[in-house]
């Protein structure tokens, strides 16, 4: 017989959900179904009896019936900075840093801009890492460089692996730990956020905006520490219909927040700080847009969007008959242009859009698929999406397998499909432009050369295989870019 105190204590469905996604359990509404996809041997028979008899549960949640009039709300008392995070303002802050923490270091955008702040600065760098150790810690940070093909011995001794938790309260460290950082570290690039764009705000919560709220708390303890944060352009992207111009002075005080919880976590993160940039604390805001691949190596993250539909299309030997405004910038350019400006003073307080001032149509993709010599067909959508569907459900393997979540069917009565976009969106990146003028620093175009760079990357790692070999004819390149 169970005693009251062996009671087993049930999670809240947001516990739940948060559990889910730490496994990488994906789950989603696609109109009245509920999809999930998780990776192969994650979904345990406790766990999907957990699945199945909080169904109902879980789709209240995944659509916000609960909240939704409350979920504005939510945000604007989310985005109010503490009276206790107060810079001191008689204390200048130190314009060339000997140490600074950079948070996110082990994602893909993080890799690069570790390896820039070493490359462009002679401060060490301290990396705020989820580990069960220091060890393990530097080993993570060391291998998602190696993976990047940015290692250099010479890095070794610059990188000091912080461990801590950007959704723990004071970074998940001991407060002596947490007051030694506030007085030794000199700035702040705070990267660091759960990307995860099925997921509601309330499981990305913690991470994302308790996480930047203490680094805030940080950056004004004992000396002032300038932050230099990495947001995303889609904070001031709405459903308008018809061309739209993003300009970076653009307030997102009266922006219609996109229904996804990544991009709400990071309005909110970025209105806390503005809001500590008022009161006096240097601050600069990079929207970054969609990252790909290094244009120099054509290494790119193996969760990309953009590389997994490729990547997939190949094996399917198919690719949706849409067409849909890329606007990728190459990771190598986004970190050099960010590094450069954060180290220029006139940079504190301004916006940079780090977006591409020349957006390609998705067919370059598909001319240079078929340039190559892969025997791909456009097929309608509905076709291609029913494949989809056929992954999710016999093929976790497949390199589509983690988009089925972000690709949806479409209704008989809806024009649209999920990959394209009544508002064509131009983002005004002059901020930027004005900022590296003079320097080298300037995006690649995605021409034939940088396609080259990045399909031979693919090629030679195995991510899709070799072409059939045939005559191949020249490509178009006026057919490339989109105007």
């Amino acid at each position: 017989m169970t005693s009251q105190n062996e009671k087993k204590v049930i999670p809240t469905i947001a516990e739940f959900m948060a559990q889910l996604s730490s496994l990488d359990i994906k789950l989603w509404l696609d109109e009245e179904h509920l999809r999930c996809n998780a990776p192969k041997g994650v979904l345990t028979p406790s766990l999907k009896t957990q699945l199945r008899d909080r169904k109902a549960e879980i789709m209240d949640f995944l659509g916000n019936k609960s909240d939704n009039s409350q979920i504005s709300e939510l945000l604007e008392a989310d985005a109010v900075v503490d009276d206790s995070i107060q810079p001191n303002l008689s204390l200048s802050p130190i314009l060339n840093p000997n140490r600074i923490l950079l948070t996110g270091a082990t994602g893909f955008l993080g890799a690069f801009l570790l390896s820039e702040l070493l490359k462009q600065t002679s401060a060490d760098i301290y990396c705020l890492v989820r580990a069960d150790s220091t060890d393990k810690a530097s080993t993570k940070l060391i291998n998602r460089l190696k993976s990047s093909l940015l290692w250099e011995q010479d890095f070794q001794s610059r990188i000091i692996p912080v461990v801590g938790d950007l959704s723990k309260s004071l970074l998940g460290l001991a407060e002596s730990k947490f007051q030694e950082l506030a007085t030794n570290i000199d700035a702040i690039y705070h990267n660091g956020a759960w990307v995860h764009h099925v997921s509601p705000y309330s499981v990305l919560r913690d991470a994302n905006v308790g996480g930047t709220r203490e680094i805030l708390r940080l950056a004004c303890q004992t000396k002032v520490k300038p932050v230099h944060f990495t947001s995303t352009a889609s904070v001031l992207n709405t459903n308008e219909s018809g061309e739209r111009i993003i300009r970076e002075q653009d307030s997102i005080d009266s922006v219609q927040v996109a229904p996804n919880g990544y991009v709400q976590s990071k309005w909110v993160a970025e209105k806390l700080v503005k809001a500590a940039g008022d009161r006096g604390l240097p601050i600069s805001n990079y929207r970054d847009g969609r990252n790909s691949g290094d244009s120099r190596t054509g290494v790119f993250t193996v969760n990309d969007y953009l590389y997994r539909l490729i990547i997939g299309c190949v094996e399917l030997s198919s690719i949706p008959d849409v067409e849909l405004i890329q606007d990728i910038i190459p990771v190598d350019y986004a970190v050099r242009a960010i590094i450069h400006l954060s180290l220029q003073q006139n940079s504190w307080g301004q916006t940079f859009h780090l977006t591409h001032p020349q957006p390609v149509s998705t067919n370059i993709f598909y001319e240079k698929l078929l340039t190559l010599g892969y025997p791909i067909q456009k097929i309608p959508y509905e076709q291609w999406h029913q494949q989809l569907l056929n992954i999710a459900a016999n093929n976790p393997e497949h390199a589509l397998y983690p988009l089925v979540s972000l690709l949806f069917g479409k209704s008989s009565s809806d024009s649209s499909t999920p990959a394209s976009d009544p508002a064509v969106v131009k983002y005004d990146c002059q901020n930027t432009l004005d900022g590296l003028r003079n320097t080298s620093i300037s995006c690649p175009a995605i021409d034939e050369q940088l396609l080259d760079i990045y399909f031979s990357y693919m090629i030679e790692h195995g991510f899709i295989v070799p072409p059939p070999i045939q005559e191949r004819p020249p490509m178009k390149q006026e057919s490339l870019i989109s105007t």
